[in-house]
């Protein structure tokens, strides 16, 4: 009997940012299923299972590979107005990834600060690119969530 190891790669990802709104504005942003679906890498859909949890299409690309994901995304251990913590899990042809995280707001200045923690692994052909290569996209694409994240509360505030 011989048994196949499946590849299994466990990440970490923690990045700061800053936004020029009140903490209550991006309180209320950051539990807008609507602006979460547009902040979310690469999120085609957001799909409310429950108030708190949701079904998300995801693509993810890294490198070579890319895999459609269908992800359960749940939001836990809610404190208003200084973020959550949150789930997900999903699976794709190429693999799974399964994982948790945090987002804090904090006043800072004019502005507040959105600490954004992740913590997961992934299995199948997507571990096989490598640690490096995945904590790297993971990189760009919390900068690019962010990114629209800002875009979009900071559009919304200015109409």
């Amino acid at each position: 009997l011989k048994i196949l190891k499946e590849n299994y790669l466990a990440i970490r990802l923690e990045k700061e940012y800053h936004i020029e709104l009140d903490q209550e504005d991006v309180w209320g942003a950051i539990n807008n299923p609507e602006i979460l679906a547009e902040i979310l890498p690469n999120c085609e859909s957001l799909e409310p299972i429950s108030e708190h949890q949701f079904t998300a299409h995801i693509n993810v690309k890294i490198g070579p590979i890319s895999s459609k994901f269908q992800s359960t995304l749940e939001m836990f251990d809610l404190k208003e107005p200084d973020g959550y913590k949150f789930r997900v899990q999903g699976n794709g042809k190429k693999g799974s990834m399964k994982g948790q995280g945090e987002i804090k707001l904090f006043s800072n200045g004019s502005g507040t600060g959105f600490t954004f923690i992740a913590e997961g692994n992934v299995t199948g052909i997507i571990a096989r690119v490598g640690q490096r290569l995945i904590e790297a996209a993971g990189k760009k694409l919390m900068d690019q969530g962010f990114e629209n994240f800002k875009n979009r509360v900071m559009g919304s505030a200015a109409a």
